[in-house]
């Protein structure tokens, strides 16, 4: 067979249901295997079709999470570890996700980011006891993906600010 690897007898029934997928939507390489062993495929036909696919170009997880994470971040501001569980979700390598979000983070005011939505949700909370309300800022912004320290420091601008409303 010379260089070429014996196909196994799934791979044409694989690669095809991988092309749909692709067809519809660019998806990564985890997303694909996933959906096709699901289909109850063979682990070495979805391994040489989603292989293939890859090295002929259909599929680059980089550029499918760069794109991701700029539609992300055009929705609403999020913290890194909410874009980055968005984008292991889609099937993204950990280290690709953690990676690109901090590429695509670098340079942004991450308190500011937490300081606006904090501002913005606590105008909601008009009459809550303040216990109640820093509560609910913070566990807002925390499954908004921001950092402890940047929730703490969040909440505090937004109660002040409350403060003087």
């Amino acid at each position: 067979m010379g260089d070429r690897q014996a196909r196994h007898p799934e791979y044409p029934e694989a690669k095809t249901a991988a092309i749909r997928l692709l067809a519809h939507q660019a998806r990564t390489r985890g997303y694909l295997e996933q959906r096709l062993r699901g289909k109850g495929l063979a682990a070495a036909a979805v391994e040489q079709a989603v292989g293939d696919l890859a090295r002929a170009g259909y599929i680059d997880d980089e550029q499918y999470a760069r794109r991701r994470i700029d539609a992300l971040l055009g929705q609403s501001k999020q913290g890194p570890q909410a874009l980055t569980y968005r984008l292991v979700q889609d099937g993204v390598d950990q280290d690709l996700a953690e990676r690109i979000v901090t590429e695509a983070l670098e340079g942004e005011d991450l308190s500011e980011w937490a300081a606006q939505a904090a501002r913005s949700r606590a105008a909601t909370m008009r009459g809550v006891e303040p216990g109640a309300a820093r509560r609910r800022l913070y566990g807002y912004l925390r499954r908004r993906g921001f950092t402890d320290a940047h929730c703490i420091s969040a909440v505090e601008r937004a109660m002040a600010d409350a403060d003087t409303d």
